[in-house]
């Protein structure tokens, strides 16, 4: 049996696909799943739940938008998988009519929440597979199963920047796709002095190309030799080296899905997003929240000061291991 699950998400959707994905590899698991979508997005998550990766490009989806009937050898395409779920063109009458009239068994779903909608994102993936499986009541998560090459390639460029392999690693991100979900950078600067001086920890900075100038802003306070600097890299060598960190702090964002599903501890710091709907996944994973008198929240603004409401003792408290007796905020 051949299943295609077409995927345009980013990042962190992707990852919070995976419980889907997973119940679709164990109802079928004689089949070969192919996901398309960005495909350095895919590689280091869907390893061991996917045999084939595509890029989205490379299908003919721009038939099933345009006027007109669909020409042979795009339907004998796409009718040469047994079943398909296609998580785009969920809002389009005339996508979804097309594809439905090509192939029996496809299912064009919409996975985003509607307003009103309580669902956690992964469970709405995991609704869109009616497809003759019966999935459980919520949606369990599923780890990303990291292939040994990519960790050890990950433990190879941390020992090149300095990491003994033995001293407590912490990966901090103070980056997110929107300047509205990053927490205040002079608080991270605060919250690595701390870790650094006084837990002795080594740090991981987390620099991406949208968010330039925060990992200096924050090592220009710290000595020498207290922290690495990732910035810009794959996301194959991403995932290798935060599988190495022992506890995540960082925005809501792609990376702290990565990190949570990888079962890195982590703390993650929201702001606008509501984490019932958007929380990462995984074994130890703390949200802080604190919307009071947030007027951009109350109203659906842009004017948001939620975030500013966590502060650096909030966020030390909530990091310390699990036994020691770290209490989980979490307000919608």
């Amino acid at each position: 049996m051949e299943i295609l699950i077409i995927h345009p998400g980013g990042l962190g959707d992707v990852v919070l696909s995976l419980p889907a994905v997973a119940l679709l590899r164990s109802g079928f698991p004689a089949a070969r799943i192919t996901v398309a979508g960005n495909i350095d997005h895919l590689v280091p998550v869907m390893s061991g739940y996917a045999e084939r990766i595509l890029s989205l490009s490379s299908l003919p989806l721009h038939h099933l938008y345009a006027p007109g009937s669909v020409p042979e050898s795009v339907v004998k395409f796409w009718r040469s998988y047994d079943r398909i779920v296609s998580l785009t063109g969920g809002g389009d009458r005339e996508f979804t009519r097309k594809f439905k009239e090509i192939h029996p068994n496809v299912i064009v779903a919409s996975w985003r929440p509607a307003p009103g909608d309580a669902k956690h994102v992964s469970q709405l993936f995991v609704d869109s597979l009616d497809i003759g499986i019966h999935p459980e009541t919520e949606a369990a998560p599923a780890p990303i199963l990291l292939e040994s090459e990519l960790s050890n390639e990950g433990k190879r460029w941390l020992g090149a920047q300095g990491w003994n392999g033995r001293d407590p690693l912490t990966a901090l991100h103070p980056g997110a796709g929107s300047r509205i979900k990053r927490w205040p950078v002079s608080r991270f600067m605060r919250l690595a002095q701390h870790l650094a001086l006084q837990e002795k920890r080594k740090l991981l900075i987390i620099e991406g190309s949208a968010e330039r100038g925060l990992a200096e802003q924050i090592v220009a306070e710290l000595p020498a030799d207290a922290a690495i600097v990732f910035d810009s890299m794959s996301l194959n060598l991403i995932a290798g080296v935060v599988a190495h960190c022992d506890l995540f702090i960082g925005n809501d964002s792609g990376v702290a899905h990565l990190a949570a599903a990888l079962n890195v501890r982590c703390v993650v710091l929201f702001g606008p997003t509501l984490p019932q709907h958007w929380a990462p996944l995984g074994h130890d994973v703390t949200i802080l929240r604190n919307a009071q008198g947030c007027e951009g929240c109350a109203s659906r603004g842009s004017d948001h000061t939620c975030l500013e409401n966590i502060t650096v003792e909030e966020v030390i408290r909530n990091s310390k291991p699990l036994q020691v007796c770290r209490p989980t905020k979490l307000e919608y």
